[in-house]
Formats: structure tokens, C-alpha cells, sequence
């Protein structure tokens, strides 16, 4: 009878849903003490979307970054991953990105693991999508 109470009581989970989009990219001016921040910076906006901004990222000038987004419940996993590399090399600089996503629920506690296969870095974060919400975390290896 105890096994029946078990399965019944199970939390249904729903199916992920994934999104893909790209950061707008731009150039960075260098950090005058030497050290540049690879930082994450996340707000909420009026209109429920939420702005992720990515500094500190070297890159070749010409190469993108997508992210590929996946929510499980209140789980969300962002992974970036060059989109388009340059073809013809050259000296990396510094870049900074940006992009405007809605796929944070409004007003729900999410959990972030923000994972970065183009710097090896990561961080962990919640962060609820209510307007003028904000954090900034670092990223680390």
C-alpha cells in the first residue's frame, strides 16, 4: 500500500523547452587594472523579458556567441557556445554581448546554472523576473 502512496505522491515534471538566440556582440574596452571580469548580468524588464549581459569574453573579431537555453520547471540551464567563427584567426580582443530573452517565467523563483563552453567558466544563481529586478554574478572556472 506504502509502494501505490509513493508513486501517486510523485511531482509530475514538465517536458523542457529550449530556446536558442544570439548575443549582440560589441567591442569591450580593456580593464585598466589588467584583469578582465568575465561577469553575467541579468534584469528584468517592464515588459517581462529579461536582459542578459555577458562582458569579458575574448574573442575573434568576427565570431559570435548563441545561447542555448533549457527550462525544466524551475530549473534553467543556459549554455553558450560560439556560433560563427572566424575563418581568418587573428589576434582576440575583448568582447561584450547582450540579447533580450522571454523564456524567464514572470514572478517565479528561477534557478540558473549559467555554463560558458566558449571561456570554461560557470555560475550558479536564482533570480526572479520581476520588474527592475537585477543581479550580477561572476564567472568562474
Amino acid at each position: 500500500m506504502g509502494l501505490v502512496g509513493f508513486f501517486l505522491g510523485q511531482k509530475s515534471v514538465k517536458p523542457a523547452t529550449s530556446y536558442i538566440t544570439a548575443l549582440d556582440i560589441e567591442p569591450q574596452d580593456e580593464d585598466p587594472t589588467g584583469k578582465s571580469s568575465n561577469i553575467i548580468k541579468l534584469s528584468s524588464n517592464e515588459d517581462g523579458t529579461v536582459t542578459i549581459n555577458r562582458m569579458g569574453v575574448h574573442l575573434v573579431e568576427g565570431e559570435t556567441i548563441n545561447i542555448i537555453a533549457t527550462l525544466i520547471d524551475d530549473k534553467l540551464t543556459i549554455e553558450e557556445k560560439k556560433g560563427k567563427a572566424s575563418a581568418l584567426g587573428g589576434r582576440e580582443s575583448l568582447f561584450s554581448g547582450h540579447v533580450d530573452v522571454d523564456f524567464f517565467p514572470q514572478g517565479k523563483k528561477i534557478y540558473v546554472r549559467y555554463d560558458s563552453s566558449v571561456t570554461g567558466q560557470w555560475c550558479k544563481f536564482s533570480f526572479k523576473n520581476t520588474p527592475r529586478n537585477f543581479i550580477e554574478r561572476e564567472m568562474r572556472y
